[in-house]
C-alpha cells in the first residue's frame, strides 16, 4: 500500500515539476519537487530493510508530512487569492462607500435625495446622516458637498491605481512582442531558434539533476571491510579481524540487496524524468541542426518597399485600452507562389510598422514582428503602441509600412 502511495506522489510530483518548468509556472515546480522527495521517502521507508523488518516509519512519516505540506501550500495559495480578491473588493468599496461620509453620500444619490430645495429630500438626507452618526453643524447640504468631494478623491485614486497596473501589463506585453524587432536577416531566426535550444537544454539539465539526486538519496553506503578488519586485528588479534571482515562483507551484501530494492522502487520516476530530459535534448539537437541548415538558405535581393507590395492585410482592428495604449491586430498574407531568383520558393520575414491614424492625424506607431518561419497565408500579427495619444471608444485606422523586410528561401 505504501509503495502505491509513494509511486502516486512521485508521478504527480514529476508531472508538476516538468509541466511547471515547460509552462514557466514556478508555483508548480516547488510542490512538484516536494512530492517527488515525499514519494521516495514513503516508497523507501515502506519497504523492509536490514534491522528494520517493518521498514522505516520515520521516513514514511516524513513523506506524509511532505504531502501534507504540498496540500497546505495549495490551500494557502487559494486563501491568498481569496484575501487578494477581498482586498480588491475593499479597494473598490472605497468608490462606493468606504467611510461613513462616503456611504451617506452614496445613499443620498441612490435615494435621489440630492435636490435640497425639496423638504422631503432634506429630511431624508438628515435621517441618513443620523443613521451614520454624522454631524452637520453647517447644514445638511454642506455635509452632502463634503461627501461629494471625498467621493471624487477616492474614485480618482482607485482609477489611477487600476491604470498603473494596466500599464505594467502593457509594458510587459510590449517587451514580449518586440524582443526580436531589431534583428535582421538570418540573425532573427537564428536568435529565436537558439533561445529554444537554451530553454530545452536548461530544462533537460534540471530534470537530470533532480533524477540523479533522487536515485542517490535512498542509497545506503557500504562499509570498507578491510579497514574495519584491520582495526579489529589491532584491538583483539587476527581472529577478531577476520570475523569482523566477514561480518561486514555479509552486511554489505544485505545493503546492496536493499539498495537494489530501493533503486527498483525509484526507477519508474527516474526513467520518466530522464526520458523527458532526453526528449528535450533530442529536440534541442534537432533545432541545432536546423540552425546549421538554415545558414545555407538563400536570401533574396528585393527591397523592403518591394516586399511590402506583395503582402496583403485584412481584418485590421485598432483596440484602445483605458490607458490610451493601442493594440493593432491584423491578418497578413503572402502569395504562396512567391519566389526569389525566379524559381526558389521563399517567405518574407522581418518587422512591419503599423501607423495608427485618427482621420489624417498620426497618433502613434507600433511594431509587428513576423513569426519565426516568416509570413505565409493568413498569419495573425499583433503590435502594441504604449505611447499613443489615443482615446478609448474612438475609431482608428492603421496603415502599414516596412521597418525591415527581407525575402528568404523556404
Amino acid at each position: 500500500m505504501m509503495t502505491y502511495i509513494g509511486m502516486g506522489a512521485l508521478l504527480v510530483g514529476c508531472f508538476m515539476l516538468v509541466g511547471g518548468w515547460q509552462l514557466r509556472v514556478i508555483r508548480l515546480m516547488g510542490p512538484g519537487l516536494i512530492l517527488i522527495v515525499s514519494g521516495g521517502c514513503i516508497g523507501i521507508g515502506g519497504n523492509p530493510a536490514r534491522g528494520m523488518p517493518n521498514g522505516s516509519p520515520g521516513m514514511v512519516a516524513l513523506g506524509f508530512v511532505g504531502i501534507a505540506t504540498v496540500i497546505l501550500m495549495f490551500a494557502f495559495a487559494i486563501k491568498k487569492k481569496v484575501v487578494a480578491k477581498k482586498k480588491a473588493a475593499q479597494k473598490q468599496a472605497g468608490v462606493i462607500g468606504a467611510t461613513m461620509l462616503d456611504r451617506f453620500f452614496v445613499e443620498c444619490v441612490l435615494a435621489e435625495a440630492d435636490d435640497f430645495s425639496k423638504p422631503k429630500n432634506r429630511q431624508r438626507a438628515q435621517l441618513l446622516a443620523d443613521k451614520y452618526n454624522l454631524k452637520y453643524p453647517n447644514g445638511i447640504e454642506e455635509l452632502y458637498k463634503q461627501g461629494l468631494n471625498g467621493h471624487k478623491v477616492v474614485s480618482q485614486r482607485f482609477i489611477l491605481n487600476r491604470l498603473e497596473e494596466k500599464r505594467a501589463e502593457e509594458r510587459k506585453e510590449f517587451e514580449r512582442l518586440n524582443k526580436y524587432s531589431n534583428l535582421t536577416g538570418k540573425a532573427k531566426r537564428i536568435a529565436m531558434l537558439s533561445d529554444q535550444v537554451a530553454e530545452l537544454r536548461e530544462s533537460a539539465n534540471r530534470q537530470e539533476q533532480i533524477a540523479s539526486r533522487y536515485m542517490r538519496s535512498g542509497q545506503e553506503k557500504e562499509r570498507n571491510w578491510a579497514i574495519w578488519g584491520g582495526i579489529a586485528d589491532g584491538i583483539a588479534g587476527p581472529g577478531a579481524g577476520a570475523a569482523t571482515a566477514v561480518d561486514i562483507q555479509m552486511q554489505n551484501m544485505q545493503i546492496r540487496a536493499e539498495n537494489e530494492e530501493r533503486r527498483q522502487a525509484a526507477l519508474p520516476a527516474y526513467r520518466f524524468m530522464t526520458d523527458s530530459a532526453s526528449k528535450d535534448r533530442r529536440n534541442a539537437d534537432k533545432i541545432k541542426k536546423e540552425i546549421e541548415n538554415f545558414k545555407l538558405k538563400l536570401v533574396g535581393e528585393e527591397s523592403s518597399a518591394e516586399l511590402m507590395k506583395k503582402i496583403s492585410f485584412k481584418n485590421t482592428d485598432v483596440l484602445v485600452s483605458e490607458t490610451g495604449a493601442a493594440m493593432v491586430c491584423t491578418s497578413a498574407s503572402l502569395d504562396p507562389e512567391f519566389r526569389i531568383f525566379d524559381d526558389v520558393p521563399a517567405v518574407v520575414d522581418g518587422t512591419i510598422i503599423p501607423k495608427i491614424y485618427d482621420g489624417d492625424q498620426l497618433c502613434g506607431t507600433a511594431q509587428m514582428v513576423l513569426p519565426m518561419y516568416g509570413l505565409g497565408r493568413n498569419i495573425t500579427l499583433k503590435g502594441i503602441c504604449i505611447e499613443c495619444c489615443c482615446e478609448p471608444g474612438k475609431s482608428y485606422t492603421a496603415e502599414f509600412s516596412a521597418k525591415n523586410l527581407w525575402a528568404m528561401e523556404e
